[in-house]
């Protein structure tokens, strides 16, 4: 990338990338995107969206040039040619600044300042269990992808209070995720803020974008908490056997196995088929391997035992019978094999990997004892989606302070990152110092790789300062 050195600008939150205080307005933001969503419903119909993956593939540049043009010839380069403007069915340049209207400059934007965020999920997964439907989730990335399109028309334009302020809501929506009791909701909320922050590191490279280090100094580190899609995910089995665990009274063997039966009924409905899992095939069959510890007492005693020392009231365990207090046993030896995978959710991304790469080998180790662990989420996928979200803003960080340091020193590149004085994030993938050097006028960053199997998630970025 090919920077140009500016300054910051005074006073500094007039860059910030979130609405501040002094913009907030009652009510809740999820309603209010959604109704965003509702008012414009041909908007966001399957053509729309196709013109808008299209336009998405166009480079700033390409979006600057009037489609009404005859097409430029450019030289072939070593990589794929870039594609014609009229190919990709770009409009004029002020209909992409301008694009989305009122739905982007009134409607959008007072939802991003709201105060309150509520799913309103709570019941529902209650109520529904792993088969809770969220149809809402695709919505707001269906306006991520709107906004994106706003965002680059303004950023092909130059107007970058504009652009600052469509980021805003941007990452404001992206934010809106946060809160989301599922992990699925939190991988949308990074997806939207990765459309956000490609957004910004193609603003930065604009010539006269003000310096955004202290703007990304500003956003929450890290911009999405875990927190509340890993505690949710933790109510999806324990929620359906709530009442089994604070019955004073015995279940029948008829109403287990009738519960169990409802379990094979909603996962079928998710798309699963016995003999495909081995969850399915286990609650599929007769319920063989219940029945078979339901008989043994020395099993069933054991089993006792322990639900009482985890916390189940004694009086009623003793009455529970044999095929009641076996499942529980299950579903609590799943729980603690759950938590001891998920406890390494909320620490930063160097502390949890080891920890988190160890519990994934104990499971493996015990996996066939119960079906129940096949129920686990990919916590190891998530954590990784995460690093690479969190590293994104970091890289920035780094490469704004490079730029505002070539600003106060004749368009010089730092020989270090030492002689930048700035306050520097560390890589959020192994809590190091990112590797730079520079050779022949050229920059070198790069990080560690967030997932050491792919090589396509690591970034290198070569950084030179336009004189």
């Amino acid at each position: 990338m090919t920077l140009t050195p500016t300054a910051v600008e005074k006073p500094l939150s007039r860059t910030y990338l979130l609405p501040e205080f002094r913009e907030r307005i009652a009510g809740n933001r999820v309603q209010m995107f959604l109704r965003c969503f509702m008012e414009q419903d041909t908007f966001f119909s399957r053509e729309e969206s196709l013109k808008r993956q299209k336009w998405s593939e166009a480079t700033i540049e390409q979006l600057r040039s009037d489609p009404r043009s005859p097409p430029r010839h450019e030289p072939k380069k070593a990589n794929a040619e870039p594609a014609d403007p009229k190919d990709l069915g770009l409009p004029p340049l002020a209909e992409l600044r301008n694009y989305g209207g009122r739905l982007i400059e009134r409607d959008m934007y007072d939802a991003a300042r709201m105060s309150s965020v509520d799913w309103q999920l709570d019941y529902f997964l209650r109520r529904d269990g792993v088969n809770t439907l969220l149809p809402d989730v695709q919505k707001m990335r269906s306006l991520a992808q709107v906004l994106q399109t706003r965002v680059r028309g303004e950023i092909a334009a130059r107007d970058f209070p504009a652009a600052i302020h469509t980021l805003k809501t941007m990452f404001a929506l992206s934010q809106t995720m946060e809160p989301h009791p599922t992990l699925i909701g939190h991988l949308v909320g990074i997806a939207i803020g990765s459309l956000a922050v490609n957004a910004l590191e193609e603003m930065i490279q604009e010539p006269g974008c003000p310096n955004m280090f202290w703007a990304l100094v500003d956003l929450p580190l890290p911009l999405l908490s875990v927190r509340s899609g890993v505690s949710g995910e933790r109510s999806w089995l324990t929620v359906d056997v709530e009442d089994l665990k604070n019955s004073p009274d015995p279940i029948t063997d008829e109403a287990i196995n009738r519960r169990l039966d409802r379990l094979v009924n909603d996962l079928q409905m998710g798309g699963g088929e016995p003999g495909q899992n081995s969850f399915l095939k286990w609650l599929g069959g007769p319920k063989a391997l219940l029945q078979v510890r339901a008989k043994d007492e020395d099993e069933v005693r054991g089993a006792r035992a322990r639900l009482i020392k985890a916390g189940l009231k004694p009086e009623y365990v003793a009455v529970w019978t044999p095929l009641q207090v076996i499942f529980l046993d299950e579903v609590m030896n799943y729980e603690v094999v759950r938590d001891d995978m998920m406890k390494w959710m909320n620490l930063p991304n160097w502390q949890a990997v080891s920890g988190l790469a160890g519990a994934e080998v104990e499971l493996k180790k015990i996996q066939h004892q119960s079906p129940l662990f096949s129920l686990l989420p990919a916590i190891s996928r998530v954590r990784v989606a995460y690093a690479r979200f969190d590293q994104r803003f970091a890289y920035l960080r780094v490469i704004e302070a490079i730029r505002l340091h070539a600003h106060e020193n004749a368009g010089k590149l730092p020989a270090s990152l030492a002689d930048i004085k700035l306050p520097l994030p560390v890589d959020p993938v192994n809590g190091k110092p990112f590797e730079y050097s520079v050779k022949d006028g050229t920059a070198t960053l790069h990080g560690a790789n967030p997932h050491d199997n792919r090589p396509e998630t690591n970034r290198y970025y070569e950084i030179r300062i336009k004189k």
